[in-house]
């Protein structure tokens, strides 16, 4: 029932929820983690959509690529690197203290120089990065990516990495990943990397992204350590299809990390069959809640999340957006709001490369024939 289901959320919130200001607002990391390390409810993403095409801050969708291949063979994105170290160094001088990056967002060499342009003490920064996805996986692949990570942040810690995606094109040398081999034994031989890795303290907490439920199963199967964290989409029309994922996980001290948790709204237009205004924080049911709170939607979209016990990466380059995303987390949404906010159509989307611009569920399927692609 929901009721259960809210306590049983608002129970795991509880026991990993460590709260004292707006700034400070943290999750304590188990599993595969160092002892005592937490992780800032509110990060900034930094992986864009708009990088093919340079656009300043201001408009849209965001660039956030810095011009240089993360990866050979691979073609650059737009110049965009004054927007990435202006609004990093924004985010760490407005009060943020976590920054979710990755060896394939296209920017993860200048994030460290921003990072040490801030002015802000190392210790005091949360950094995510990730392997894979766009790089291969595997034991020797994923070792030296971790090593270009610590080049990268000009840093001899990362404070948290993940396995970007179950699975990667990519051709790896790791047998495990070969042709011969599994996506199952690729992915523990990769996460056997990065425990590596943690054992010696260069990173101090590891996890994973995109994760379904049989792939998190997969580490109790195999004897592997569980992951710290699992990353993946959630937003209210992702709250039915995730649900169990995200129950799964908290029962297991896994802590659920949402990225995209306002839908994209620089690039992504929902089918009209499950939104009235293709884009979530202009929904009117959200828009009454907002003006309840004298806040805005998207505030209202991370304070429900954050009430589940769920730490968010909301991606903005908008310094008056990174300050108000910080301070969602005092908002007390009602029991009725709660309900409005899980009341959404859901977009049961396959981990696909068009993520989101499918739409699983069949009735919705039936009422749009181009189901799965992109609306024009």
């Amino acid at each position: 029932t929901l009721k259960s289901i809210m306590a049983s959320h608002i129970t795991v919130f509880c026991a990993l929820l460590c709260c004292s200001t707006v700034h400070s607002a943290s999750v304590a990391l188990k599993n595969a983690a160092q002892p005592g390390v937490m992780m800032p409810a509110i990060g900034l993403g930094t992986g864009g959509y708009g990088n093919s095409q340079y656009r300043p801050i201001g408009e849209y969708p965001e660039c956030w690529s810095d011009g240089q291949p993360d990866y050979p063979g691979v073609k650059a994105g737009a110049n965009c690197s004054a927007n990435v170290i202006q609004s990093t160094v924004s985010w760490l001088k407005a009060g943020g203290r976590r920054i979710d990056n990755s060896d394939s967002y296209e920017n993860y060499r200048t994030i460290g120089k921003a990072i040490k342009l801030s002015g802000v003490d190392r210790k005091d920064i949360f950094i995510t990065s990730k392997v894979g996805s766009n790089l291969p996986m595997g034991y020797n692949e994923t070792m030296q990516q971790v090593d270009d990570i610590l080049e990268a942040y000009q840093s001899d810690y990362v404070d948290l990495v993940l396995i970007h995606w179950p699975q990667s094109n990519m051709k790896s040398t790791d047998p495990a990943c070969s042709t011969s081999g599994s996506p199952k034994m690729c992915r523990a031989s990769t996460w056997k990397a990065l425990v590596e890795r943690l054992n010696k303290k260069d990173i101090l907490a590891i996890g994973v992204s995109n994760y379904n439920i049989d792939q998190i199963k997969e580490f109790e199967e195999l004897g592997l350590e569980l992951p710290s964290v699992n990353q993946i989409p959630f937003n209210p029309h992702l709250y039915m299809p995730q649900l169990d994922l995200v129950n799964l996980c908290q029962e297991k001290n896994i802590v659920i990390n949402s990225y995209s948790p306002l839908g994209i709204p620089d690039w992504h237009k929902y089918p009209s069959a499950i939104s009235t205004t293709g884009v979530l924080i202009e929904e009117p049911k959200i828009a009454e809640i907002a003006k309840a709170h004298s806040c805005t939607p998207a505030q209202v979209i991370l304070a429900w999340q954050w009430k589940m016990g769920i730490v968010m990466n909301p991606r903005t380059m908008n310094v008056s957006h990174m300050t108000e995303n910080m301070k969602s987390i005092d908002i007390e949404l009602t029991s009725d709001e709660i309900k409005v906010m899980q009341s959404f159509m859901p977009d049961k989307c396959d981990s696909t490369n068009r993520w989101y611009e499918c739409c699983g569920d069949p009735q919705v399927q039936a009422s749009i024939p181009s189901c799965g692609k992109a609306e024009k």
